[in-house]
């Protein structure tokens, strides 16, 4: 999988329009339009992606200490 190419972020949609109400049924239609429209770009670029199980976690669990200043609580 290739890295994030972050040298195109601002030629991609208008996301930040502050002007656009994201809340109305309008709004999210723009926003799902342009959404496509990006995906669409990134594919058309070589760009993949991949599916991953909802349960995968990039960071294993730490196990928590439980003292404070190497003495019990």
């Amino acid at each position: 999988m290739s890295e994030l190419d972050e040298s195109n972020l601002e030629q991609s949609g208008n996301w930040g329009n502050e002007g656009d109400d994201a809340h109305s049924i309008a709004g999210r239609a723009r926003v799902r339009a342009q959404l496509q429209q990006d995906i669409e770009a990134f594919l058309s670029q070589g760009g993949r992606i991949q599916e991953v199980e909802t349960s995968f976690r990039a960071d294993s669990p730490r196990k928590v200490e439980a003292d404070f200043n190497h003495r019990s609580l």
